[in-house]
């Protein structure tokens, strides 16, 4: 976790620097000596298309006059916490939430082919994805393990968007369109995201948006105006409850957030950072890339063996998760509640009758559930719901239950409002 001063962070190539910072044109060295004697991160502008460096995002020069916390994801600075989680947490599930969720990287794939190339990489059968619609989906390595998962987002049979995080999707994507009539560009430096999620969403959205809304029905997307400035708007999101994903050109960032801001303000919506938001996917049972599953695991494995479609003639990753299909995964992806009133240490082992069987990778207290719920890959057969475990947590043994995933609303009837 990063616990930052509230001063200017060094900026990256896109936006305007800061009033009392100086424009450095001087040589790389010269750069980073300033950067360590004024306690500034230091960020060296570079084409190299290496994730790497610390960035600000585009809503920065707003939040950062509230945030108390930073977290780094995908190279970007963004709020962790502004106020405490939990008040955060009843903001999102009572009213609104809004958050800088940048670091979610479009990387758009665009061409005659796009239609056709997008289908070869991922498992899902998008055959009826439309125009102006979004899937979640993966992409699978050939050996079967996921590349990453993401939102999909089809604008026409032209141009869709990969919408993931910190993956290696750019670079795979990448390397299967050469030779094929499709361009790859990333988005990541250029259109930065917020989400506006909880019950009050639409409402509050739609005071500053000329699309109507009403109409855009549960993983739709539709380009539209917010507050006066041109943006793609996705009924999507990371908590389960109602809410809206938009994308927004970076010079364009503190105009929106703002906009937006003053809009929702009065009606209970609150500023947001990752804390509270960990929290509601946790319930939501949604994993997190790097933290529940990574590229040494396979659909079957995490629970989106759902989505795999032996069907489809060819995607990357068929053969081999065809076998692990008739073999069955020799681990599983489980949900467990915990006889204890906190939450559960990260990476603790999981045991059964003494032997170890998998490890934590996620695990809060649920506010909704007033219990602590966690979620592991498990060996198979010690997945099954109802199975006793042991978690050998650093304060000491504590008893836990397997059970179904997701922990609240398994309907989505909160998200799809």
């Amino acid at each position: 976790m990063l616990y930052l001063p509230r001063r200017p962070f060094a900026r990256g190539p896109f936006y305007p620097r800061s009033e009392n910072l100086p424009v450095f044109r001087e040589s790389v060295t010269q750069r980073f000596a300033f950067a360590s004697h004024v306690g500034v991160p230091p960020y060296l502008d570079t084409g190299i298309r290496m994730k790497g460096g610390l960035k600000r995002t585009a809503f920065a020069p707003f939040l950062e006059r509230f945030v108390s916390e930073y977290k780094l994801h995908n190279t970007y600075l963004k709020p962790d916490q502004f106020t405490d989680p939990l008040e955060e947490y009843r903001a999102l599930r009572e009213a609104a939430g809004l958050w800088d969720v940048t670091g979610e990287e479009p990387v758009e794939i665009r061409g005659p082919e796009a239609a056709a190339f997008v289908d070869e990489l991922v498992p899902r059968d998008l055959s009826r994805l439309g125009d102006g619609r979004c899937v979640f989906t993966v992409m699978c390595y050939d050996y079967g393990g996921i590349v990453e998962d993401a939102v999909l987002i089809r604008f026409d049979s032209e141009k869709f968007w990969w919408v993931g995080g910190p993956g290696a999707s750019e670079q795979w994507i990448y390397g299967h369109s050469i030779g094929r009539e499709v361009e790859v560009e990333s988005h990541l430096d250029r259109i930065h995201v917020a989400s506006i999620q909880g019950p009050c969403s639409r409402r509050i959205l739609q005071s500053v948006c000329r699309a109507d809304l009403g109409r855009l029905s549960y993983f739709g997307m539709v380009e539209a105006e917010v507050c006066g400035i041109p943006v793609v708007v996705s009924r999507t999101g990371f908590s389960a409850e109602l809410g809206y994903d938009i994308y927004v050109p970076v010079a364009e960032g503190v105009a929106f957030f703002e906009g937006l801001w003053e809009a929702g303000r009065g009606s209970g919506m609150q500023l947001c950072g990752s804390r509270a938001l960990n929290i509601r996917r946790m319930e939501a049972g949604i994993l997190n890339v790097g933290q529940d599953f990574d590229w040494t695991c396979n659909p079957y494995e995490v629970g989106l063996g759902w989505m795999v479609n032996l069907e489809k003639p060819f995607f990357h990753g068929r053969s081999a998760l065809a076998r692990i299909a008739s073999e069955g995964p020799a681990r599983r992806i489980a949900g467990f509640e915990v006889e204890h009133d906190r939450a559960v240490a990260h990476g603790s082992p999981v045991l059964r009758a003494n032997e170890p069987v998998g490890v934590v990778s996620s695990a809060v207290l649920s506010p909704a559930l007033g219990k602590s719920i966690g979620m592991g890959l498990l060996r198979g057969d010690c997945a099954r719901p109802h199975t006793e475990l042991v978690i050998e947590d650093p304060g000491g043994s504590l008893a836990a239950r397997v059970v179904p995933l997701p922990f609240l609303d398994p309907e989505k009837r909160l998200a799809r409002g």
